[in-house]
């Protein structure tokens, strides 16, 4: 029996990136799909290569309630239940604080936490009415500790790390687990799509797109350390980020001027 043989996953940011990878993991694991983002166009072009599993495409805009409220009524109206909730869509960004808009900061927040939050209020009944349910938030490195050039998607993410340990202490009575997902060094669009100061789209590849691992290696790795029921998973497969965050333990100074020095390179931000 394969982990997750007929469990509905539902899957956001599904289009790219690690959410494709997830996608291409949980189909091999057996999984009915249910895959969201915004671009319907690449959200087919992933089901084609996960046909022969069941899925339900479900183009949305993870920041709009009623699209969410939607989108739920559709899982449950086809399926029936909703086993996983994969939350994956994200935007980062590339600029300093001096540099960024309070309205670029507002729209990192939106997209990378506040639509999370909504996205599991609105799946949480259903869980609980099931007395099950997995949720999986995907995070980073960026959650661990501050990054130059990247500090509202840093905020949106520590923030997420915190509200999913609240959200693991209070559901763990009716059945429901939650894990994170700490990544860094997988091959993704994540600059090209990152947000600018002014809110524009990066539209560049930076050193942080050529990871070490390829999305689709990453999702079976991480599908398979889900189905253990690990609430966090490391996956930082950049070995520059797993000293800092061993060195974030012991010599957490050590850190602030490593980043500082991050912050002097020509060209970082």
């Amino acid at each position: 029996m394969k982990a997750y043989q007929d469990k509905v996953v539902w899957i956001t940011g599904a289009s790219s990136g690690v959410g494709e990878g997830l996608a291409e993991a949980f189909a091999e694991a057996g999984a009915i799909l249910v895959l969201s983002a915004r671009r319907a166009l690449e959200l087919e072009r992933v089901r084609k290569k996960v046909e022969g599993n069941r899925v339900l495409v479900l183009p949305m805009d993870v920041t709009d309630p009623v699209d969410i409220d939607a989108a739920a009524r559709t899982v449950r109206h086809h399926f029936g239940r909703i086993d996983v909730l994969v939350c994956n869509a994200g935007v980062g960004q590339h600029a300093s604080i001096a540099e960024t808009q309070l309205k670029t900061f507002r729209r990192i927040l939106e997209v990378d936490l506040f639509a999370v939050i909504a996205h599991i209020k609105e799946v949480l009944p259903t869980m609980r009415a099931q007395n099950a349910g997995h949720i999986v938030v995907t995070s980073s490195v960026a959650g661990k500790f501050g990054i130059p050039g990247l500090s509202g998607y840093c905020a949106a993410k520590h923030a997420v790390q915190g509200f999913c340990d609240s959200l693991r202490a209070e559901e763990a009575e009716h059945g429901i687990s939650v894990s994170t997902l700490i990544l860094a060094g997988v091959s993704s669009q994540f600059s090209q799509a990152s947000l600018t100061g002014d809110g524009q789209t990066y539209g560049k590849s930076t050193p942080m797109d050529d990871g070490a691992i390829t999305a689709i290696d990453a999702g079976r790795t991480i599908v398979t350390e889900l189905a253990k029921g690990n609430p966090e998973i490391q996956l930082v497969a950049d070995p520059r980020a797993r000293k800092v965050l061993r060195l974030q333990r012991f010599r957490p100074r050590s850190v602030f001027q490593r980043m500082a020095e991050l912050a002097r390179l020509p060209g970082w931000k």
